[in-house]
């Protein structure tokens, strides 16, 4: 069945915001992604007088709109950009309302089958939401990382290299760390700390070359550490059972630091490894 003339006229008098959008995107991305609206699903779901009376308004001109600057901005990052792109493979968004007891909130992202579905509560409300949503937190991301826990890596790989540096020059080793034993551990850390693991991790490594620097000052412990440790690769690990949040050892020419939770981390600045040596 037709919409009623009055919607139709909403939706023609506020379809300038629809073209603004789709360039918004387009401009961001470098590609044209199409915008897919079922109105007569969302006036059949939607009865608030705002929908039913200001269609164009609504959809167009406030949830589009939204939508393209919450896509542009969030895009600035390139690593977000690329993701968006590989994820939406369609490209194409669908808003929709969702009906589902078990969706809580007023707005959300989600990629289905290679689309980009914005879902909705049927009563429209917070619509300024759309514009701030955090992309990164629902983007399929490749490997072990989530797509945040991936940028907060990058954001502090200067730090990384910063702390390995310092342990270099003061030991005359050629410090790095193990990524992979990284990507091992990643599930065995919290929830909560999964996407600061850049932040985290690393402090981690600052303080554990900060230890190696310190001691190192002492020329036998010195000679006894290039000894052991000739790889001169930090490997991190998971153990539950230990006794002690932060344990090292030096196995097969590496430096093994295993933990059993993210806790206590400065332990790695004092631990003395000397008595391991």
């Amino acid at each position: 069945m037709p919409l009623p003339l009055s919607q139709r006229k909403s939706l023609r008098d506020n379809e300038e915001y629809l073209k603004n959008a789709h360039e918004t995107v387009k401009s961001a991305l470098g590609v044209e992604w199409t915008f897919e609206f079922d109105f007569e699903l969302i006036t059949s779901k939607c009865t608030d007088s705002y929908v039913q009376n200001s269609l164009g308004e609504c959809f167009y001109k406030e949830v589009a709109t939204n939508i393209a600057e919450c896509i542009s901005e969030q895009s600035k990052d390139e690593m977000i950009k690329e993701a968006l792109l590989e994820a939406n493979t369609n490209q194409k968004i669908i808003v929709a309302p969702n009906e589902d007891k078990k969706f809580t909130q007023y707005w959300a992202y989600e990629f289905v089958n290679g689309d980009l579905k914005v879902h909705f509560k049927p009563s429209i409300a917070n619509v300024s939401d759309v514009k701030y949503f955090k992309l990164a937190e629902i983007i399929p991301s490749p490997g072990v990382f989530s797509l945040p826990a991936r940028i907060n890596l990058k954001e502090n790989s200067e730090k990384f290299t910063e702390a390995l540096e310092k342990a270099k020059e003061a030991t005359k080793m050629d410090w790095s760390y193990d990524e992979s034993s990284l990507e091992a551990v990643y599930p065995n850390v919290e929830k909560t700390y999964q996407d600061r693991i850049g932040d985290i991790f690393s402090e981690i490594i600052t303080n554990i070359c900060y230890n190696l620097e310190k001691r190192s000052a002492d020329s036998m412990v010195l000679e006894a550490l290039q000894e052991i440790a000739p790889n001169a690769k930090i490997v991190f690990k998971f153990d539950a059972k230990q006794s002690e949040y932060w344990v090292w050892k030096f196995v097969n020419g590496d430096l093994v630091v295993s933990f059993k939770s993210i806790c206590n981390t400065s332990d790695n600045s004092y631990l003395d490894f000397e008595k391991l040596l």
